[in-house]
C-alpha cells in the first residue's frame, strides 16, 4: 500500500513539474500513472478511505484527459492558469489513514503515554467527566527529543487508540506542493482534518516549518508560520476531536510564539528508551526469529544504555543478517547467537551523544 501511495505522490510531483515547464505530453503521462497507482491503492482500501481514493483517482484521470485534449489542438498552459484543479489540489496529498497500531506497540515511554491519554484519549472515554472539569478534546502537542526515539510511532498509536483519521505531512510537502500556495496548503490540511469526527495531524521536522521568524530570510515563511499559529489557536474553539502533533529534534529552533499555551499546550520530551523499553524493543524485533536460547535479552538490554530505539532495532537486524549470509553462502544454517550481537555492537555506536541529551534535558526545564 505504501509503495502505491509513494508512486502516486512521485508521479504527481513529476506531473506538476512538467506543467510548470509546459511539457504537456510528460504531464499527461505522469497524471495517468498517478491515477493508475491510486486506483490500485483504492482497491486495497476500505470504507471512506476507499471512496476518497477512488474519487481522487478519477479526478486525476480527468485532469490527464483535459491535458490530452489540449495536446490535440497544440495548446499550452496559459501563464496564469492554475497548475492543478482546486478540487484535486488538497486531496492529492492529504490522504488520511486509520493506523492499526496502539500504545501496546510502543515500547516504554509510560509517562509520555499518560500525558497523551489526558490530552485526547481520556476525554473521549469519559466525555461527561471531561465536560464537568472543563477538559477539552484535542489541541496541540509537541514531541521533542533525539532522533530514533519513536515520535512518529507514538503519533500513529494515538490515532489508533481512538480510531482517528491520521494525516502525516512533511514541511517540504506544505512548501513545495503547488508552489506559491503554501498558506492555502496549510488551510487545506486543517480543513481536511476537521472533516472527520476525530483526527490527528502529525508533522515531523516541525522546526523546518515553524523556525524563529527573525532567523528566516524567506518572504513566504512568516506568512506560513502565522497561518499555522492561527490554526492552532483556533483548536479550542472547535468541538471535534482534532489533535495536532508536531515532532522535532531541535525544539530550540522553533518560533517562540508556537510554544505559548493555547497552541502547543503540552511539550513532551521523548527520551532515549530505558532498560525496560530496550528489552521490549528487543523482544518485538526478535519475535519469531531463530534466536538461540543462550541469548540473554535482559543482559543485552542492560548493555545498550545510551542507544535509541532505532539503534536497538538496527542492531537486531544486523545480528540476524550474520547467520543469514552464512547460510546463503553455503554455510550450515544456525540460530542468532550471542556472538552475533557482540560483533554488531563492536562496530555500531549510539547515534545520540551525551552532549545532545544534555541539551534536550536543559530545554525541558526552560
Amino acid at each position: 500500500m505504501k509503495w502505491l501511495l509513494d508512486q502516486t505522490s512521485e508521479h504527481l510531483d513529476k506531473g506538476l513539474a512538467a506543467l510548470v515547464r509546459n511539457d504537456l505530453t510528460d504531464a499527461r503521462f505522469h497524471y495517468l500513472k498517478a491515477s493508475e497507482y491510486l486506483f490500485k491503492a483504492a482497491e486495497q482500501s476500505e470504507g471512506t478511505l476507499r471512496d476518497k481514493r477512488l474519487a481522487l483517482a478519477e479526478e486525476l484521470l480527468e485532469r490527464a484527459t483535459a491535458i490530452g485534449k489540449r495536446l490535440e489542438v497544440g495548446g499550452k498552459r496559459r501563464p496564469n492558469e492554475p497548475l492543478v484543479d482546486a478540487s484535486t489540489k488538497a486531496a492529492a496529498w492529504l490522504v488520511a489513514e486509520r493506523p492499526n497500531v496502539t500504545f501496546g506497540d510502543v515500547a516504554g515511554l509510560e509517562e509520555v503515554k499518560e500525558q497523551i491519554r489526558l490530552k485526547l484519549i481520556h476525554p473521549y472515554a469519559h466525555p461527561e467527566l471531561a465536560q464537568k472539569f472543563g477538559i477539552r478534546k484535542g489541541g496541540g502537542i509537541l514531541l521533542y527529543g533525539p532522533p530514533g526515539t519513536g515520535k512518529t510511532l507514538i503519533a500513529r498509536a494515538v490515532a489508533g487508540e481512538v480510531d482517528a483519521a491520521f494525516f502525516t505531512v512533511k514541511p517540504s510537502e506544505i512548501m513545495s506542493k503547488w508552489v506559491g500556495e503554501a498558506e492555502q496548503n496549510v488551510d487545506a490540511l486543517f480543513k481536511a482534518a476537521r472533516s472527520y469526527e476525530r483526527s490527528v495531524i502529525f508533522m515531523d521536522e516541525l522546526d523546518a516549518l515553524l523556525p524563529k521568524r527573525r532567523e528566516t530570510v524567506s518572504s513566504v515563511m512568516p506568512r506560513v508560520i502565522n497561518q499555522i499559529l492561527t490554526e492552532l489557536q483556533g483548536f479550542h474553539d472547535q468541538e471535534r476531536g482534532l489533535l495536532f502533533m508536531g515532532a522535532t529534534n531541535e525544539p530550540w529552533s522553533l518560533d517562540p510564539a508556537a510554544l505559548r499555551p493555547g497552541r502547543f499546550d503540552e511539550r513532551i520530551y521523548v527520551p532515549l528508551p530505558d532498560v525496560k523499553a530496550r528489552l521490549r524493543i528487543l523482544e518485538l524485533n526478535l519475535r519469531g526469529k531463530p534466536v538461540a536460547s543462550d541469548v540473554d535479552l535482559g543482559a543485552l538490554a542492560a548493555s545498550l544504555a545510551g542507544y535509541s530505539g532505532a539503534d536497538v532495532t538496527n542492531i537486531c537486524l544486523k545480528a540476524c543478517v550474520i547467520p543469514f549470509l552464512e547460510a546463503v553462502n553455503g554455510g550450515v544454517e544456525r540460530q542468532v547467537e550471542p556472538r552475533d550481537f557482540q560483533a554488531v555492537m563492536a562496530t555500531v555506536r549510539p547515534s545520540v551523544s551525551a552532549k545532545d541529551i544534555a541539551r534536550f534535558e536543559k530545554f525541558s526545564f526552560e
